[in-house]
């Protein structure tokens, strides 16, 4: 009877080693690396007038501004004022150099700050008798800092503006204003992304919001954005991801429903943790298919937009945390 068993035993234990084989390719292998590290890196951009791109535009036209550029003014000011009687608004643009960040790094935060110019001809912030609220716009148009003007100036979005509220003083910095998602925004659609507007929620008057720009004399108040990223690190298995066995299922993340055809639910396993991810979709020929930044809640649960990849086999590889989640998800 022993002997029996024993053989009995035996043979499980080869047909499960076959069955190993036969199941973990090495697209199988790539895809159950689930702790793939990678570098972060922190880059701060507070250019000076030799290298910044920024300027002010003046509405009023009776006054002669709104045909003047203004892109040498040491303000990036925020305005609605008036000017021998006629109304008078002010907005201000500004763009910075993002060539340095390498086009498949994850962005984990990006901020802006903005410092108060204390030597501005306009005086300090002001507010009556309402709220000198403003908004941060992505400019989806190109502009000159040489050429635009009130008349001829760049187009921008409501998508994901940034909102800043109210001055609570007269000398107010506004430090670290979280503009991640417009970075984000911008990398993802490069040819209709060309900086930030600052304007007033209600160009009423009388507000100012008075800040320094890039060509003001003192380094220290120039506007500055600090950006930290991560760059996944490059796995080399030496194997093309061209084939999928039929049948075969990766555990580190769970995919429903799946097939799908609009939204899915990923779940991440618990020791994931929460906070921003970078989700990125890949064809059976390992090409990347779609590339998108969001974030995970408490639960591990990711809302997956999957509706505009064609019908198909993909692979879906999950950055967060300082690992990645990979699954096999069919479009249908």
């Amino acid at each position: 009877m022993q002997l029996v068993l024993k053989k009995v035993f035996t043979l499980l234990s080869i047909t499960k080693t076959i069955i190993m084989k036969r199941t973990i390719t090495p697209l199988v292998a790539l895809c159950m690396m689930a702790a793939t590290s990678f570098a972060q890196t922190t880059i701060v951009l507070q250019p000076g007038p030799a290298d910044g791109k920024d300027a002010e535009i003046f509405s009023c036209v009776s006054c002669g501004y709104a045909g003047n550029n203004y892109g040498t003014k040491r303000d990036l000011n925020a305005i609605a004022w008036t000017k021998s009687g006629n109304n008078s608004n002010v907005r201000s643009l500004i763009q910075f150099d993002l060539s340095a960040i390498p086009s498949n790094a994850f962005i984990n935060s990006a901020t802006l700050s903005l410092y108060f110019n204390p030597t501005s001809e306009e005086g300090k912030h002001y507010c009556y008798p309402h709220s000198n609220s403003s908004y941060l716009e992505r400019i989806t148009s190109n502009w000159s800092e040489t050429t635009v003007t009130w008349n001829n100036q760049p187009s921008t979005t409501t998508q994901n503006r940034v909102s800043l509220g109210g001055t609570t003083s007269s000398t107010q910095s506004f430090t670290n204003i979280n503009v991640r998602q417009l970075i984000i925004d911008s990398r993802n659609n490069p040819s209709t992304s060309f900086g930030f507007m600052l304007r007033l929620q209600q160009e009423h008057k009388f507000k100012k919001l008075i800040f320094a720009s890039s060509d003001n004399t003192t380094a220290a108040i120039r506007p500055k954005l600090t950006i930290t990223y991560t760059v996944p690190a490059v796995v080399s298995s030496g194997h093309s991801m061209a084939r999928l066995d039929e049948g075969q299922t990766f555990a580190s993340i769970s995919v429903f429903p799946n097939p799908v055809s609009g939204i899915a639910t990923l779940q991440l396993p618990d020791d994931a943790g929460n906070g921003a991810v970078k989700i990125e979709t890949f064809n059976m020929l390992g090409k990347l298919c779609n590339r998108i930044e969001t974030y995970v809640n408490a639960d591990g649960v990711i809302n997956f937009d999957a509706s505009a990849l064609p019908q198909g086999v993909y692979v879906v590889k999950v950055f967060c945390n300082e690992k990645v989640y990979t699954q096999r998800i069919v479009i249908k």
